[in-house]
């Protein structure tokens, strides 16, 4: 027997080989080229690397081609994309784990919204895109300023605030593209919930705040940020409570992690912008880690193949943190990148990762999640966290040389 393993995150996310070394299975690496270079490709039985991972559909083709040859009995993928590949090839091979449906409702922002509105949690207003009348008419109801996405992306890929009629207009010239979906835009601050739901029971959640949009990455100077709330206010534990009553309806798996989204507004709504059954993406995994000391991605990996985990003390749903974190993902500019002349950062910052390499050339970012550095940072209070992460921004802009 052995396990396949779908993979679009860093190794220092998802060390495979050193947490199920122990096992002595064959472990079948398919991975993205743009993680080939982290692992070692002696750690496993098989290994592959793919351009274009996300869309590749070899990647399926290969998973389907190995099974008779490894015989897999589990299949682990941590990523967005991964989540439906996985879930498909689980019920292909008859594997337990997350079935389509289960994953479809956590991936489809038009399904989650669809089981919301059924069971009385408030989210935007929404239409899927099928032609440009459904776009044409949906403006007409709720005006300006709506926001398209597609129904299916990550990182914010393709989101697009449409907030004047020329923009519209230029949107209408383009095409209207399909698959895609409109909500009307929602004034308020965005938070995030990350948790973990073991054996059915959700077991943990820890609840943060967005230090800047994730559209911000579409302006000069912005990065995308977020910090761990101190879990005992009353804001915290109406999102807890928030997202509880989102899983309770969404079927989720016996075992998985969720990263699930909610607008705070001026007149104090809580809104589903979406979720996912997934780690958080950046360094969400790292923060939670550093915080609560629990590793989502671990804990993930090890209750799919029923291995022990190391849970949150006393295994309650809510636990304070032991620090606050906060991360930020530090994007691109046009141009390139000649390096990064600063030769320390101050000592609140845990860890610092620069992905870049000098002579790089880029075209600035393409994804809420897209960023040539990032970092992690402690702080005692949230207006520090805040001021930290901005000085930070401000440190990595002064000091990284571009031509």
């Amino acid at each position: 027997m052995s396990i396949l393993i779908l993979n679009r995150v860093s190794r220092d996310l998802a060390p495979y080989e050193e947490w199920l070394n122990h096992l002595n299975e064959d472990l079948i690496l398919l991975t993205s080229d743009e993680y080939a270079e982290d692992f070692n490709p002696d750690d496993f039985a098989y290994f592959e690397s793919f351009s274009n991972y996300n869309y590749n559909a070899n990647v399926e083709q290969r998973a389907i081609d190995l099974f008779d040859r490894y015989k897999y009995r589990a299949v682990i993928g941590l990523s967005e994309r991964d989540v439906l590949r996985a879930a498909y090839l689980r019920g292909r091979f008859g594997l337990e784990g997350q079935t389509w449906d289960s994953a479809w409702n956590f991936r489809s922002k038009i399904k989650m919204k669809e089981l919301a509105i059924g069971h009385g949690l408030p989210c935007p207003a929404y239409r899927e895109i099928h032609n440009s009348f459904d776009l044409i008419e949906f403006v007409e109801e709720h005006k300006l300023p709506i926001v398209i996405k597609p129904i299916d992306s990550a990182g914010s890929v393709g989101t697009t605030v449409i907030e004047t009629q020329e923009q519209l207009e230029a949107i209408l010239h383009e095409g209207v593209p399909h698959n895609w979906e409109a909500e009307k835009f929602v004034e308020g601050e965005l938070y995030h919930v990350d948790g973990f739901i073991y054996h059915g029971e959700l077991i943990f959640t820890s609840c943060s705040k967005y230090v800047e949009s994730c559209l911000s990455f579409h302006e000069d100077g912005k990065f995308t940020g977020s910090y761990i709330l101190d879990q005992t206010t009353d804001l915290a534990k109406r999102l807890s409570d928030r997202v509880t009553k989102h899983l309770r309806i969404m079927a989720p798996p016996e075992h998985t992690p969720f990263h699930a989204e909610f607008f705070h507004t001026p007149d104090d709504q809580i809104i589903l912008c979406e979720i996912a059954s997934r780690t958080g993406g950046g360094r969400v995994n790292i923060q939670i880690d550093q915080s609560f000391g629990i590793n989502l991605n671990k804990s993930w990996i090890y209750a799919q193949l029923g291995l022990p985990l190391e849970l949150p003390t006393g295994g309650r749903k809510q636990v304070k943190p032991h620090i606050l974190t906060g991360s930020a993902l530090l994007p691109p500019r046009k141009g390139v990148f000649n390096g990064f002349s600063a030769e320390v950062w101050p000592d609140y910052v845990t860890e610092y990762r620069l992905l870049a390499k000098p002579g790089e050339k880029f075209d600035g970012p393409k994804s809420s999640v897209d960023h040539m550095a990032s970092l992690v940072i402690v702080a005692s209070t949230e207006q520090e966290m805040e001021d930290r992460l901005q000085e930070c921004n401000r440190l990595f802009r002064e000091h990284s040389v571009w031509s």
